[in-house]
């Protein structure tokens, strides 16, 4: 290469380095250095390290050209030869497939292009509010602020302008189908209000032995697991019945829910998160008596899932996230001992109570 191909090269790199908004253009480099400069901070006042001055980026600031010819004129041609600039570069691959493809494949792959155009659009949303709730942001939003745009997001993610509910459930699934749409929802499940947080949550219970044959590959479903347990924690009875309920809905009339619930890390944490709630109701409450249909359906939803847990070999169970102290004295509050022998059996390397 001659020296001014090497100046080019060079000067392509660095003009693709340069930002005017960094905190846009590089989000995640200027996050990641944030962080490491609060560490640092907090080492030095605990005298742990002396103050030295992390290496930065730094790059080298090139002038860009007002305006830039795209072609150039060579004597004796036939015509303008196109060139390749920093500004207006040369297709140098053709990455868009051409050629004759199955039609239903195609329609597939413009349906995955759209999901993603959807998740990128609505994770630029999700990061204004959380820009806009940082002590550093020139004009913090107020409350209402914060919530009116979490309710705009929470639209586009379930709109309800749409009367067929399997449509808006069928949405919510394409976007936690891929691996940046469950991180959307985690990062925006905290900002929401109660009523559409519940929402959100018997969506996902309502649809997850789906959801967890499509996270076989990203598993990263668990990003889900501490919003949706806070939210867990303030359902109320009915509430926590519905999400059980659909929990167990069949997806087909030859598959039963709960095994393929069992097997999965997130699934089996979320259904004993769930359990776990439902007996501090139930033994707080003291209106849910033994003739309440609320009670009758809870009792026979802890026996169908505790019997389940019986006939899963203790090697396919998942280990759970995290195991509540009270689940074990729930299946001794409903089953009879020779079961709950078997549970205990199943579940004594996670760390278990006895009754």
């Amino acid at each position: 290469m001659t020296g001014k191909e090497k100046e080019w090269v060079i000067k392509v790199q660095m003009v693709q380095l340069q930002s005017e908004t960094p905190c846009l253009d590089d989000y995640y480099y200027q996050e990641y250095y944030q962080k490491v400069e609060k560490q640092q901070a907090a080492e030095e006042l605990l005298g742990q390290r002396s103050r030295v001055e992390s290496l930065k980026l730094v790059t080298p600031y090139v002038q860009k050209a007002e305006a830039y010819e795209s072609v150039v004129r060579i004597e004796g041609s036939l015509g303008q030869v196109a060139i390749s600039t920093c500004f207006s570069p040369r297709r140098a691959i053709d990455a868009v497939p051409h050629g004759t493809q199955e039609q239903d494949t195609g329609a597939a792959n413009g349906q995955r292009l759209r999901v993603l155009y959807r998740i990128e659009k609505m994770f630029l949303q999700l990061l204004e509010i959380e820009k806009g709730q940082k002590d550093g942001a020139p004009q913090p939003w107020s409350s209402e602020q914060k919530g009116l745009e979490a309710k705009k997001l929470f639209q586009t993610l379930m709109p309800q302008e749409q009367n067929n509910l399997e449509e808006v459930a069928d949405g919510l699934l394409q976007v936690l189908s891929v691996r940046k749409g469950k991180a959307l929802v985690a990062r925006l499940l905290p900002f929401l209000p109660h009523h559409q947080a519940v929402s959100l949550l018997l969506a996902i219970t309502h649809n997850l032995p789906f959801l967890v044959r499509r996270d076989v590959a990203d598993q990263a479903l668990q990003l889900l697991f501490r919003p949706l347990g806070k939210c867990i924690r303030h359902l109320t009875f009915q509430e926590l019945l519905q999400g059980l309920q659909g929990l167990m809905l069949l997806p087909t009339p030859s598959e039963r829910p709960v095994p393929v619930v069992l097997q999965n890390q997130f699934g089996i944490s979320l259904l004993y998160a769930l359990l776990s709630h439902g007996e501090q109701l139930a033994s707080l409450d003291s209106s849910v008596e033994e003739s309440n249909s609320d009670h009758t359906a809870w009792t026979n939803m802890v026996i169908l899932i505790a019997w389940e847990i019986a006939q899963m070999p203790t090697a396919s169970l998942a280990e759970p996230l995290a195991f509540p102290s009270n689940l074990l004295p729930l299946f001794c509050h409903h089953v009879d001992k020779q079961l709950v022998e078997q549970l205990e059996a199943r579940m004594e390397h996670f760390g278990c109570f006895s009754c």
